[in-house]
């Protein structure tokens, strides 16, 4: 506890240089929108890549160093894809560089159900959604939509209340929680940006596929991406946020700690045992974050809060770990991606990324965040 404390207390007092000047509040959810597209983008072409390329200051035994972190941001960039299909990477052979994976195609399936249920979203609304999807698809994309969705399908159905082709929610992906929430949701955020709890709820209610502490920890996450989007969002203040957006109080179970509460507090520990050595934290995280899959759904939390925490929460070398660490590359950053963007506005991310991943959106799927933005503005509560 004393650790967490005295790690908070630096977050406070630490300021934060790389905020753009007072950004709007359509300005940090069209950033928080761009930035997780961007971060999924950049993650794809490395995600589980083997081995892992990582550049001098995440192998060496050094402490990093404010050059060294510039330097680190410097090396963010997108890059296209040097493999065939999978169903949960890119839908296109050897793909430019700017294509989403399926964190974004989530996103898709969410925006499409909010538009044609005229902003009102429920389990079965969503759930239905899911299996239309295939239909709302270019003609080249739905071999790969029926190689990506068998395991989904079942848990789906049995979500809509159909018992054939269907399995029980609780058995998708063998019973582990799992961070797939954290794909189709996280626009939830700017439907309530100022009203947590109803981002949490919305969330929890929403997904189907969450079980176990994924329902929570999937959840609050949502939640602090409204704590990002205040004008005073930090860091200091999402970690405040989704340990305090509690409906369902979690945190008061009977002889269990909040799951929450604990993978936020090691990634902490994880950053001050590093003592400031990207590479040794790099080690800490392959070893003591309880992992197996890599997407298990406290990973990209902690993944995402200690790599930020330790480059000083600098968006660009933020990113950049994201690519460094390896393992689920495109679901971490897709996560820091999203912060960043809701902490700082959309013109932390360099113009011509944002463009590109437009452009690579609209080309591919007919959509891409501007077409978001307007459904946020028509249905979401922004007052």
């Amino acid at each position: 506890m004393k650790i967490f404390i005295t790690v908070l207390g630096f977050i406070l007092i630490t300021l934060n240089t790389y905020s753009q000047l007072n950004p709007s509040l359509s300005n940090k959810i069209e950033g928080m929108l761009i930035g997780s597209a961007i971060g999924d983008a950049a993650g794809g072409p490395v995600e589980f890549v083997q081995p892992i390329k990582r550049s001098h200051w995440c192998t060496v035994d050094q402490i990093i160093t404010s050059e060294g972190i510039k330097e680190l941001g410097g090396l963010f960039k997108l890059r296209p894809y040097p493999k065939k299909t999978e169903p949960f990477a890119q839908w296109e052979d050897y793909a430019p560089e700017g294509t989403i994976t399926d964190d974004t195609r989530f996103k898709l399936i969410f925006f499409n159900c909010l538009k044609e249920n005229k902003g009102k979203l429920t389990q079965p609304k969503f759930a239905r959604s899911v299996l239309n999807f295939r239909e709302t698809l270019p003609d080249k994309y739905r071999d790969n939509y029926d190689d990506w969705i068998p395991e989904i399908e079942y848990a789906t159905r049995w979500a809509l209340g159909e018992r054939e082709n269907a399995y029980p929610v609780e058995r998708i992906w063998g019973g582990i929680p799992t961070m797939e929430g954290q794909m189709p949701f996280l626009p939830i955020a700017a439907l309530f940006p100022n009203n947590p709890d109803s981002a949490y709820l919305k969330t929890y209610e929403l997904g189907y596929f969450d079980i176990g502490i994924a329902k929570d920890i999937n959840s609050a996450l949502v939640a602090g991406l409204c704590g990002a989007l205040q004008p005073e969002g930090s860091w200091e203040l999402i970690e405040k946020t989704m340990l305090e957006t509690d409906p369902y109080n979690y945190s008061k179970v009977l002889y269990v700690q909040r799951q929450l509460e604990k993978w936020i507090k090691h990634s902490h520990y994880l950053v001050q045992k590093a003592n400031g050595n990207i590479n040794k934290l790099f080690y800490l995280l392959e070893t003591e974050i309880e992992t197996v899959t890599w997407w298990e759904t406290w990973v990209p939390l902690v993944v995402v809060l200690a790599c930020a925490e330790i480059v000083n929460y600098d968006p660009m070398a933020s990113m950049q770990l994201m690519m460094e660490f390896g393992h689920d590359t495109d679901s971490y950053a897709q996560v820091m991606g999203a912060f960043m963007g809701a902490i700082h506005g959309k013109n932390i991310f360099p113009e011509e990324i944002r463009n590109t991943v437009n452009i690579r959106m609209k080309e591919q799927f007919g959509q891409n965040i501007n077409d978001w933005m307007l459904l946020i503005k028509k249905y979401g509560r922004l007052n």
